[in-house]
């Protein structure tokens, strides 16, 4: 059974007619992994893998050594670009995957009774919140489908991050009242709302209706990593209910995974990209993450576990056999609402993957591709990029190209950065000690951090 302690919908103590849900503290680790710098004079690298089961991600150093003179490229001079202006407005996305799932016509009149009280907010606070006009529907719902119901409307609807994952409910033979709470007044809740859209306009800038699809979803997963960083519990407290929403993402900067999978959904609407919650767990604690439909076709994207000290794309458009590699996903329309997912759809293309879509491509360790890697690496500084993804050909043998890569000589991937160097503006040059790279070897996948030298 999947542990959804943190996330919303956790029934708690229920009586004949009324029942609470709310979520308890935050039980999703973190990954803080370590990773090894240069050792003067040190040609091997050393490595600290942490491994996710058939997808490792192994976080090491490139080494510092220096090339011999005849092992060099050259490539023509680029010039240091900036970020491309927002052109065509996207069309507007509106997010509902999990109505869609409902079980019944019924689900989906309650649903949108919710989706038109969550704005109706109370001046006077009680227990529970600031309460929200009352939903009524006047059918008798089970006790599952007016939680699953309450789910999807939280799913469906990451830009209401005022309304509470506490409730109550009422039914009768005649009719079910759900009631909602806001956690700030109305005063502050504008207020807030204004500060989300402010954020979603800058995060959404440089992205525009005529890039196409997987391009939108880069921008944005950029836009986002940007912003916002893993946050962090202390000792003893509480998580912030922020860090579980779309506002803590994107205003405050700071989420777990509720709120970063949120915050995609949201920017996901706004490039018109559509997009879902998915309930689960990974690596042994509960965990939430995005199925995002690209050229008509569904993949799973997990922003929390690819925005780390060293941001990588190995959770960007997998398919349900490589998410299930280190995730689990909860049941459709399990027994508790709780630790269920309404209908999902299968993810099983990778076409829209990243490393096989947008990555640099290498068949061989040849001039050729000694050429074409430094190319993509001084376009890459020219825009002032932090990740370069690299994808290896199916024959090349996947551990021994990479140590060939980074690791022995000739070094290939340092006589590349000294390529791109040579080709970019004087100001502007990448630092090859700093960099850093991660493995996912069940795409064949590589990302590596980008680091520039300081001026003077």
């Amino acid at each position: 059974m999947c542990s959804c302690t943190g996330r919303i919908f956790l029934p708690i103590k229920k009586e004949k007619i009324f029942s609470s849900l709310c979520i308890g503290k935050e039980t999703e680790s973190r990954y803080n992994g370590e990773v090894d710098r240069i050792g003067s004079g040190d040609r091997s690298m050393r490595k600290k893998p942490v491994c996710f089961l058939a997808l490792t991600l192994a976080l090491a150093c490139l080494t510092g050594c220096a090339l011999p003179e005849t092992d060099s490229v050259s490539i023509p001079p680029v010039q240091t670009v900036s970020s491309a202006a927002a052109g065509q407005s996207c069309t507007l996305v509106s997010q509902r995957g999990d109505y869609n799932g409902l079980p019944s016509d019924s689900c989906r009149r309650l649903y949108q009774q919710m989706l038109a009280c969550a704005g109706k907010i109370a001046d006077q606070k009680e227990k529970n919140g600031y309460p929200l006009q009352p939903a009524v529907l006047y059918t008798q719902l089970s006790d599952k489908d007016t939680q699953l119901t309450v789910m999807a409307f939280f799913n469906d609807n990451p830009q209401m991050f005022w309304v509470s994952n506490q409730y109550t409910y009422t039914y009768s033979f005649t009719a079910t009242s759900v009631q909602l709470y806001s956690r700030v007044s109305p005063t502050v809740c504008s207020s807030m709302q204004k500060q989300l859209q402010t954020a979603v306009i800058r995060a959404m800038a440089g992205t525009s209706a005529k890039q196409s699809e997987l391009e939108r979803e880069e921008n944005i997963y950029q836009a986002l990593a940007d912003r916002c960083s893993y946050a962090n519990s202390s000792a003893g407290k509480e998580q912030d209910w922020q860090d579980y929403t779309s506002y803590g993402a994107l205003v405050k900067g700071k989420a777990v995974c509720d709120g970063y999978a949120r915050a995609m959904q949201l920017l996901c609407a706004e490039a018109g990209l559509s997009c879902r919650l998915v309930n689960g767990s990974s690596k042994g604690a509960a965990h939430i993450w995005n199925l995002i439909r690209i050229g008509g076709k569904w993949y799973h994207f997990d922003g929390t576990w690819m925005d780390s000290s060293v941001r990588t794309y190995d959770y960007f458009n997998l398919t349900d056999t490589l998410i299930r590699q280190d995730h689990t996903i909860c049941p459709s329309n399990g027994n508790n609402a709780a630790d269920s997912n309404l209908p999902m759809p299968s993810a099983s293309s990778m076409d829209a993957n990243y490393y096989q879509a947008r990555a640099v491509q290498l068949t061989s360790l040849d001039n050729n591709s000694k050429k074409k890697l430094a190319t993509a690496l001084a376009q890459a500084a020219a825009s002032g990029r932090t990740v370069l993804a690299l994808h290896l050909g199916e024959h090349l043998p996947y551990r021994q190209t990479v140590d060939e890569l980074f690791n022995s000589m000739p070094y290939f991937f340092q006589s590349c950065v000294a390529a791109a160097n040579r080709a970019l503006p004087g100001g502007k040059k990448l630092y090859y000690d700093g960099m850093h790279y991660s493995t996912a070897e069940a795409q064949r996948g590589i990302s590596i951090q980008l680091t520039y030298a300081k001026n003077g």
